[in-house]
């Protein structure tokens, strides 16, 4: 099974996932990928974004939202040194791993429209039987987009909602504990 999980900025698509994830975890499953949990302040304002290797538990900081006086990478970030390559090699490496699922936060303009970031793992994401099962997050303007480009039969498209973002998780884990009873 192929989730493209999705929601608008804001719905907690990192947050579902990320709590979908421990109860998979502990259901036993091997998980390889990352996660993107956001980079707060003290007030809880967010400031970045952090990226997890769900196989090592080693995290890195990803990208920070720029100051007035600094350009973007990508959108309102800057992307922190490194932080790109060390992503690649996580993935790389999840790929090829004897895992599960595999989990990707996130596909997005940078992979589908520059060709930059995660695309090096499309192919890879296309085949089914190499990749049984995944969970990718995408937004919602990117969906069909990210679909039509896999090809995969087996695609389910999972919204989160702010109104839903509740019950996001636990929805998420019957979903893949479907694929495995199939």
């Amino acid at each position: 099974m192929f989730i493209l999980l999705t929601g608008q900025r804001g719905s907690g698509k990192t947050t579902a996932c990320w709590k979908a994830l421990s109860e998979l975890r502990g259901s036993g499953l091997k998980l390889a990928g990352f996660i993107s949990p956001p980079l707060l302040d003290a007030n809880g304002k967010k400031t970045g974004i952090e990226m997890l290797d769900l196989t090592t538990g080693e995290h890195q900081t990803f990208a920070r939202i720029v100051g007035p006086d600094e350009g973007p990478d990508v959108g309102i970030y800057r992307l922190e040194p490194g932080a790109i390559d060390w992503a690649q090699r996580v993935l790389s490496a999840a790929i090829v791993s004897d895992m599960d699922w595999l989990v990707l936060d996130e596909i997005g303009p940078l992979e589908l429209h520059q060709g930059g970031g995660f695309a090096f793992a499309l192919p890879p994401l296309a085949d089914a039987v190499r990749i049984p099962n995944a969970i990718v997050i995408v937004r919602p303007e990117l969906v069909d987009e990210l679909s039509d480009r896999l090809g995969r039969t087996d695609i389910v498209r999972f919204e989160v909602t702010r109104d839903g973002r509740a019950t996001a998780p636990g929805r998420l884990v019957r979903l893949t504990q479907e694929a495995h009873i199939a």
